[in-house]
């Protein structure tokens, strides 16, 4: 068969083959939007899979929520690894948390290697982390201190539930003790577990232990931590969140429960600007 024959053969054919140049750009541009979805809604599949698996957290845990999160928040979300802005408030806080000591030390055998982070989750919210998760041994271990603490230092801080996470309890500070402008962004949270998830945290903490966490391989700043995003988001009716407001990794076993508990430990004696923590 010749090229004339299949030429004239096609063209008796039902289908209308693009004779015009609008004709064929139409047709390339039709086919190029069915292969980028094609390529696209697997990728997307997968993201709103991952923002699925953190659990119940501060946005609706459905598409609705996962929409508004890779829509809307995402944009704002700001680095979470650098310790530079933690310098100038190292030396421009007066008086309890002055200054770089701090108040947590930890030991060599403490640090984890910043170059084994965990996975953390791509979404600003909820922030969870994907890898190093720990057995449920753990997590109920874990649980049972943070309320023990709790318990013990019931003249400091009380339970109540989270205000940023809704579905876990929180650590807030005790409503006869002076809040620091930190907490008062925070309305008196000051620590709480993703006790819906993986067993993170989030906490405030001195400036000068914020960077002591990051540099050791054990946190990192919340995406909006030290930006102006909730309240651009929320046309000025939410608080910012302060750089101060630190990711905690979950700890892995009862060393690491220890770590993070003690971390928890700082974080309370700078918030409360009290000593007797128990």
């Amino acid at each position: 068969m010749s090229y004339d024959q299949i030429t004239k053969h096609l063209r008796s054919l039902p289908i209308r083959l693009p004779h015009t140049q609008q004709e064929r750009f139409a047709l390339a541009l039709g086919t190029t939007a069915a292969v980028g979805t094609s390529l696209i809604l697997p990728t997307l599949y997968r993201d709103y899979r991952t923002f699925r698996s953190y659990g119940p957290g501060g946005v609706p845990s459905n598409v609705f929520g996962w929409l508004i999160v890779r829509t809307i928040f995402q944009p704002f979300m700001g680095e979470m690894f650098g310790t530079e802005i933690y310098v100038q408030r190292v030396h421009a806080l007066e008086g309890h948390g002055a200054g770089e000591a701090g108040f947590l030390t930890l030991a060599p055998e403490q640090v984890r290697s910043v170059k084994e982070r965990p996975v953390v989750g791509p979404h600003v919210v909820p922030q969870r982390q994907l890898t190093q998760l720990p057995e449920e041994e753990i997590k109920d271990k874990l649980e049972a201190a943070f309320r023990a603490f709790g318990r013990r230092n019931h003249h400091l801080v009380r339970f109540q539930r989270s205000g940023q996470e809704l579905h876990s309890d929180a650590l807030f500070l005790s409503n006869h003790l002076p809040a620091s402008d930190a907490v008062k962004a925070t309305d008196g949270e000051l620590a709480h577990l993703h006790s819906t998830g993986e067993f993170s945290g989030h906490m405030l903490l001195a400036p000068a232990d914020c960077m002591k966490v990051i540099e050791a391989g054990w946190g990192q700043r919340h995406g909006f931590s030290g930006r102006s995003a909730l309240s651009i988001l929320s046309f000025g009716t939410k608080k910012d969140i302060p750089a101060e407001f630190l990711f905690i990794y979950a700890p892995r076993n009862d060393a690491e429960i220890a770590t993070f508990m003690q971390i928890v430990e700082a974080g309370i004696k700078y918030t409360t600007g009290r000593e007797d923590v128990r």
